[in-house]
């Protein structure tokens, strides 16, 4: 199964109101681990969503659109993982930098993780121009025992 949101820059409120997708298959650990990395976790209760928006730092535009794709997307540990990014239309000589939820990180338009523990991982994609534009993406990866 994949879990895929696009990022486009969007208030933390409505961010709640979208989520990524959750398949029926997924067990509560699973939807709790999802819940965790995008960051519901944080927002116990409705009473903080106000104080939480406003406590929420200046974050870049995003300007550049971005693609990525993950193969495979779901599989035993240890799990390795092919990222690939199209390149961005437009965007002359882009930067990819990539961020994994177990600490790991890559560059380059093409990159390989493997992910060693079961749970459902994070992979973040930022793909910056010359001229300091940005663009991110993000795919979820599967991993089971």
């Amino acid at each position: 199964m994949r879990f895929r949101r696009s990022s486009c820059l969007l208030s933390v409120a409505a961010l709640l109101l979208m989520g990524g997708t959750v398949g029926a298959q997924d067990s509560p650990k699973e939807l709790k681990e999802l819940d965790k990395l995008e960051g519901y976790d944080a927002m116990r209760d409705e009473k903080s969503v106000k104080g939480d928006m406003e406590k929420v730092p200046n974050q870049p535009i995003e300007t550049i659109i971005v693609w990525s794709e993950a193969a495979p997307t779901s599989g035993k540990a240890p799990l390795a993982v092919t990222f690939t990014a199209d390149p961005p239309p437009g965007v002359d000589s882009p930067s990819y930098s990539w961020t994994f939820s177990d600490g790991g990180t890559a560059t380059g338009q093409k990159a390989t993780h493997t992910f060693a523990k079961a749970g459902v991982h994070k992979a973040t994609l930022k793909v910056t121009s010359p001229k300091g534009d940005l663009g991110m993406d993000e795919l979820r990866i599967k991993v089971t025992q």
